[in-house]
């Protein structure tokens, strides 16, 4: 017991960085572990490789900078305006209603996913789970097809000149952002029983675990548009799952786990928008108060093991939603009177779903030795986006996944 509890400690201390579940550009899924009766606790090591170029939309596919609204730049000249800058448009493009322009978004990711769970007895466990990675995402612009057409080439050229001015005015870096570092830090307490050959099956294993979110990653800068968060933008956070497996007979397991996730309050400073232009690029920076709503998460799948000797599929579907957040302008009264911002689209576009299909193939080398805790287990994990049910204002990111797992 002595042992194990000093293992425990020196992992936490040398340890403590989490993956972010509520996130809905980066989708790094908890892929669900099958106890041994034998071995109760267990570590994974898990690389992983992201790339998404599209984003799901309230009722279609859009653009990844679309989550944050449409770019358009009489609306943006209009919100210079309001909070007292001139009008930058020349006098023939100010009589203009709008001049929207498309933006291509593009995110690659990658690192190294850790898992850690200590069994003390039977029915305690804790456990840990790690991830380091590196993000490059980027935002190209372009006038959209229903105004080259209209524009001549030195009309073009001005507007994408005006377009940059606009962008050091409110003080936007351009949309090129890459980031390298830890995700937040998740810690967990699982309580949970086996029941071997009952209700006529071969093995229950219902759990239950309550978790702790601590902000260990950092926060992006608002001044950047394409930033992508690897944590959750230094919010604290706590969390309750249930867990249910069910090894219906031999080498057939099914299973579901359900997550409900509260981040708590924060203010930072951000872009607020004063006239319908997307938040970061807003024509205010204040200091913003947000209390993030909550994040359900819930994912059934099943295992086919023992197809030939140590190998097996698995299949999973997850669906994620966050609700709305609620958002306060933390600035004094005089400058909120002085320059009135607009939350309610920010709000709105706050809240989120996604998706996907999981496909996995592993080989338990366990499971053709005599002693099957001194072997890994070797995994591979397609993750899908989909739009089955919920999917929107999300990015469509596919994931690959390679996993080492080892029972003890």
């Amino acid at each position: 017991m002595i042992k194990r509890c000093f293992v425990v400690s020196m992992f936490f201390c040398s340890s403590l960085h989490a993956m972010v579940f509520d996130n809905r550009f980066l989708p790094l899924y908890y892929k669900p572990h099958t106890r041994r009766c034998d071995a109760l606790s267990w570590i994974r090591i898990q690389p992983f490789f992201m790339r998404a170029d599209r984003a799901f939309s309230d009722d279609r596919h859009a653009n990844i900078p679309d989550i944050d609204g449409s770019y358009d730049q009489v609306t943006l000249a209009h919100a210079l305006v309001a909070v007292g800058s001139e009008n930058p448009l020349r006098s023939d493009f100010r009589l203009k209603t709008t001049l929207p322009w498309s933006r291509r978004g593009r995110i690659d990711a990658q690192g190294l996913a850790l898992y850690y769970e200590q069994a003390f007895c039977p029915w305690l466990s804790v456990g840990i789970g790690t991830f380091y990675g590196s993000v490059n995402a980027r935002h190209d612009f372009s006038l959209r097809a229903t105004e080259l057409a209209a524009l001549s080439e030195g009309d073009r050229n001005y507007l994408f000149q005006v377009k940059e001015q606009m962008h050091r005015e409110l003080g936007v870096l351009p949309a090129f952002y890459k980031k390298t570092g830890f995700g937040d830090t998740d810690l967990y307490v699982r309580l949970g029983m086996t029941f071997d050959y009952t209700l006529k099956c071969r093995r229950l294993d219902p759990a239950f675990k309550v978790g702790l979110i601590i902000p260990t990653a950092s926060s992006t800068a608002c001044n950047n548009p394409a930033a992508v968060p690897l944590g959750g933008q230094g919010h604290w956070g706590i969390y309750s799952a249930l867990e249910f497996e069910n090894e219906c007979k031999e080498d057939l397991i099914v299973g579901f786990n359900f997550r409900a996730i509260k981040r708590f309050t924060r203010t930072r400073q951000a872009h607020l928008p004063v006239a319908g232009e997307p938040s970061s690029y807003g024509a205010v920076v204040g200091p913003l108060a947000v209390n993030p709503g909550w994040t359900f998460v819930a994912n059934p799948y099943i295992s086919f093991e023992g197809l030939r000797e140590g190998f097996g599929l698995k299949a999973q579907y997850t669906v994620v939603a966050h609700l709305r957040d609620l958002m306060r302008d933390g600035r004094v009264a005089e400058e909120q009177k002085k320059n009135p911002v607009s939350l309610d689209s920010l709000q709105c576009r706050s809240s989120w779903a996604m998706e996907h299909v999981t496909i996995g193939a592993f080989y338990d080398f366990g499971k053709v030795r005599e002693c099957p805790s001194l072997y890994p287990k070797l995994s591979a994990y397609w993750d899908i986006p989909v739009n089955w049910l919920v999917s929107k204002r999300a990015a469509k990111t596919s994931s690959v996944s390679l996993m080492v797992e080892f029972d003890f």
